[in-house]
């Protein structure tokens, strides 16, 4: 039994000198490399590992909750509204997003006039729809 206690505690003492170093320089290509043996034929530097914080680690200071607005109750023919003017925001939207990916995918896109000719739509007023819908994206649909 002692000689087991005597094995293990020189084991224990003996780890930390048996620790492998690492090393870090950069190879031909101009990128990181790490490795247990230095290389032979260029500079390296010897990394320092640190242990990884405990479980959990440091606690941040608890902040406080923002107050709770107390909003009225809305009548259900409100609701309603607001549902309906989601609804046709979210159809909108669609539309936009439909309506960009023609204009930035298609090139050569063409339209009828009013009087029924057909007419193509050049790439300075095609770069204004697209500048137009994303904007449009971005002030309703975000």
């Amino acid at each position: 039994m002692y000689k087991m206690l005597t094995v293990l505690s020189l084991a224990l003492l003996c780890s930390n000198a048996i620790a492998v170093s690492m090393y870090q320089w950069t190879d031909d290509r101009g990128g990181s490399q790490f490795g247990q043996q230095p290389p032979a034929d260029r500079p390296y530097r010897i990394v320092d590992i640190n242990t990884p914080p405990p479980p959990g680690g440091v606690l941040r200071e608890r902040q406080p909750l923002p107050p709770i607005e107390a909003k009225a109750p809305q009548d259900p023919d409100e609701r309603a509204a607001n549902r309906a003017r989601e609804a046709e925001l979210q159809r909108h939207c669609e539309q936009l997003n439909k309506n960009l990916e023609t204009l930035v995918n298609n090139p050569r896109l063409t339209r009828t006039s009013a009087s029924g000719e057909v007419e193509r739509i050049g790439e300075d007023e095609r770069q204004k729809m697209i500048l137009d819908a994303r904007n449009g994206l971005e002030e309703r649909c975000n």
